[in-house]
């Protein structure tokens, strides 16, 4: 649960920067590399909780994805950085979301 919190916080982190702060992955493109990084991670040790793993295994894709986005160095291309960086962050806020809050009623015996 608090893996799938800190996937939250993350895909917060990479809207804000995409939308208010572009610069500063156009000119550091490691900082999405790193992100991706992270996001794997959290999501590799979240999916081990979850009663439906699938939420966090899109989120690992959508790490490699990001990571790839960073190790490209796209900075030429502020569209495609822009809406990548923001499309992922918002995919893998709302997918850990779901995944922290989805806890399913259990048969009352």
């Amino acid at each position: 649960m608090m893996a799938n919190f800190v996937n939250v916080l993350l895909g917060l982190a990479l809207v804000y920067v995409s939308v208010l702060q572009p610069s500063l992955t156009a000119s550091r493109p490691g900082l999405l590399f790193a992100a991706g990084a992270l996001i794997f991670v959290a999501a590799l040790l979240g999916r081990r909780n979850d009663h439906h793993p699938w939420q966090n295994s899109t989120n690992m894709v959508l790490a490699l994805l990001l990571a790839a986005v960073g190790a490209l160095r796209l900075e030429h291309l502020p569209l495609t950085m822009f809406w990548s960086q923001f499309s992922i962050g918002t995919v893998v806020a709302v997918l850990a979301l779901w995944a922290t809050l989805y806890r399913p009623a259990t048969p009352q015996v």
